[in-house]
């Protein structure tokens, strides 16, 4: 499995860019807006996911590790192939798909080109409550602090999962401290 690939970019596509990675040229299919601050000779790092099929090996690309796990959490969803999975992660960042998970906003995935209202419906009921093992960086950095203060992972995650994930990293600790305490 190749999970991250850091070299050189050789060429841009318009839907993907070939990376090369001691001698070897690897084409990996990215969202259209990490196309944009690629260019060609420049080092890059992907988090990657290698799909494969019949009579297809594809490489898929991501910015962070986050983009990927959600990638994954939408292949996942009967009906959602790898295609289907990266148009949703082209058109929304991690922040905004998290956040449609928790608040079961159906038109947000509705709005992405091939997701119709069953199909977003469908990502709903099946993502929830998996989307709180995925978190954003900075609350990743966040429930490492919880955790290093003695708070149980689970009840970390579970205050961190009732909030807004647009906080910054001292108003999302001192909320889910809060979120704590009140529990009891």
């Amino acid at each position: 499995m190749i999970s991250i690939l850091s070299g050189r970019v050789l060429e841009l596509g318009t839907e993907s860019v070939t990376v090369s990675v001691a001698g070897v040229g690897f084409e990996v299919a990215v969202a259209p807006r990490h196309l944009m601050h690629l260019s060609e000779g420049l080092e890059t790092t992907l988090h990657t996911r290698m799909i494969v099929r019949e009579d297809d090996i594809s490489l898929f690309g991501f910015t962070t590790r986050l983009e990927r796990e959600q990638f994954d959490l939408l292949c996942s969803v009967s009906g959602i192939g790898p295609k289907l999975a990266m148009t949703v992660i082209s058109g929304l960042d991690p922040e905004t798909f998290s956040a449609a998970i928790s608040n079961q906003d159906e038109q947000v995935f509705r709005n992405i080109s091939g997701i119709g209202p069953k199909t977003a419906k469908l990502i709903l009921i099946s993502l929830t409550g998996k989307t709180q093992l995925v978190v954003s960086p900075t609350a990743h950095r966040v429930l490492l602090a919880l955790k290093q203060l003695g708070t149980d992972e689970s009840i970390a995650r579970s205050a961190l999962s009732k909030l807004d994930t647009k906080l910054s990293e001292s108003e999302m600790l001192k909320a889910a401290l809060k979120i704590i305490s009140e529990r009891g």
